[in-house]
C-alpha cells in the first residue's frame, strides 16, 4: 500500500531497520489523522468530527473512519483533543504517600478503574501529609490543567481547602470532611470503626485494652480513633489509663517500637487495639519475639483490612476500611461534577465493618 510505504519512509525505517519483535508494522508506525482520512476516503475535518463527536457525520462515513482508525491502530492525540474540548482528559490525584503500603494502592485502584471507564487518565502526586508538599502538589496538578482533582489531604487547613472547592475546577476530598464542602467529601466514620473494634474486645471479656496509635496528634484520623477508644471504654465503666496508650509512626516499624515501649512500662494488658494493620503487624512481631502467645495471652485487633491481614499468623481480626470503594466513589463524584450531572444519589459516607479472624480470644 502506497500510504504505508510513505509512512515507513517518513519514519526513517527500512525493512532491515524495523524494530524486532513486532508482529506488524502498524504497532510501531504512528499514524496521523491525515492517514486516517486518506484510508477512509473522507476529509480531515470529517475524521476530526468523528474523533471528537462534535457534529453529525453520515453513518457510512463514520463507519469508514472507525474502520480506518482500527486498521491503522490510530490513537487520537490527547493534546489536540484538549484544544478542541477545552479539557485535558486528566484527573489529578493527591495521595498521602506513594510508598506507604497497600492503603493508597487500593485507593488508586478504585479511582483508576472508574477514570479508565470514562476514557480519561490519572496524574498522581504525593503530599506526605506535609502542608508545603500538599500545597505544591495541588498547584502542580492545577497548572497541568487537570479537569478535576481528587485530594487526600491531611495537612492543609479547612479554610484553604474550602477556597479550592469554590474554584472553577471540580474538587473532591477523600478521607476527610471539609466544612462548607460536605457535598464534595467521601469519608469514613473512623470513630464508629474503632468503637466497633474496641467493643469486640470488650465483648470477648477484655478490660485491660492497650492502644497503639499514631504519634501525629494533629492527624484527624488519629484524633477520631482515640475518641472512639476512650469513649467506648467509658461506656463500659472503664477508666482511661494513659499508660496503656503508646504512640509511634503509623507503620510496621512504628508498631514494633510502640509495643516495645508498652512492654517496657510493665503495665498489664490482655488485648491490643491498633491504629492500623501495619502497626499491629509490627506489634505482633514484637510480642512473638518476647515469647507471648497470640491470641492465648494477648488478643489483637487491627484497622484497615489490608491484603496481608488474612495471611499473617494468626490471621488478623480487623476493621475493614473500604478504601477501594471510596476511591471509586470519589472518582465517580469528580466525573459527575465535571460533566454537570446530578450527584444527589451518591452515598458519600462509608462505614467500617469488623472482620473476625483468629487473633482474638
Amino acid at each position: 500500500m502506497t500510504w504505508l510505504r510513505e509512512l515507513h519512509q517518513a519514519a526513517g525505517y527500512t525493512r532491515a531497520s524495523a524494530p524486532t519483535g513486532s508482529p506488524t508494522i502498524k504497532e510501531w508506525i504512528v499514524a496521523t489523522i491525515k492517514d486516517v482520512s486518506q484510508l477512509a476516503n473522507v476529509s480531515i475535518s470529517t475524521v476530526s468530527r468523528v474523533i471528537n463527536n462534535t457534529a453529525q457525520v453520515a453513518p457510512e462515513k463514520r463507519e469508514a473512519v472507525l474502520a480506518a482508525m482500527k486498521e491503522l491502530n490510530f490513537r487520537p492525540n490527547s493534546f489536540a483533543q484538549a484544544l478542541v474540548s477545552k479539557r485535558s482528559n486528566c484527573i489529578g490525584v493527591l495521595v498521602g504517600d506513594l510508598c506507604g503500603g497497600p492503603f493508597f494502592a487500593q485507593m488508586m485502584r478504585g479511582i483508576e478503574t472508574m477514570v479508565d471507564q470514562a476514557n480519561k487518565f490519572t496524574i498522581v502526586m504525593s503530599g506526605n501529609h506535609d502542608i508545603a508538599r500538599e500545597r505544591h502538589a495541588i498547584q502542580a496538578l492545577l497548572q497541568r490543567q487537570c479537569d478535576a482533582l481528587i485530594l487526600h489531604s491531611k495537612a492543609l487547613p479547612d479554610e484553604e481547602l474550602s477556597e479550592l472547592a469554590a474554584g472553577s475546577t471540580p474538587i473532591v476530598f477523600i478521607n476527610r470532611q471539609v466544612p462548607g464542602a460536605e457535598d464534595r467529601c467521601v469519608w469514613l466514620d473512623n470513630k464508629a470503626g474503632i468503637t466497633t473494634a474496641c467493643q469486640h474486645l470488650l465483648d470477648a471479656g477484655h478490660r485491660n485494652i492497650a492502644f497503639i496509635t499514631s504519634d501525629d496528634e494533629e492527624f484527624v484520623d488519629g484524633q477520631q480513633r482515640m475518641a472512639g477508644y476512650t469513649q467506648t471504654l467509658a461506656r463500659a465503666g472503664i477508666a482511661f489509663d494513659p499508660a496503656l496508650v503508646s504512640r509511634a509512626f503509623a507503620d510496621e516499624n512504628g508498631g514494633y517500637v510502640a509495643m516495645s515501649e508498652l512492654l517496657a512500662r510493665g503495665v498489664e494488658f490482655t488485648a491490643v487495639l491498633g491504629f492500623n494493620d501495619g502497626m499491629v503487624a509490627g506489634a505482633i512481631s514484637c510480642l512473638l519475639e518476647r515469647g507471648y502467645k497470640i491470641p492465648q495471652q494477648v488478643s489483637v485487633v487491627g484497622f484497615d483490612d489490608i491484603p496481608y491481614a488474612r495471611y499473617i499468623y494468626p490471621k488478623l481480626t480487623t476493621v475493614r476500611y473500604p478504601i477501594e470503594e471510596m476511591g471509586s466513589r470519589a472518582a465517580e463524584l469528580a466525573l459527575r461534577l465535571l460533566d454537570h450531572k446530578p450527584v444527589d444519589g451518591l452515598a458519600l459516607k462509608f462505614e467500617a465493618q469488623l472482620v473476625e479472624r483468629e487473633s482474638v480470644a
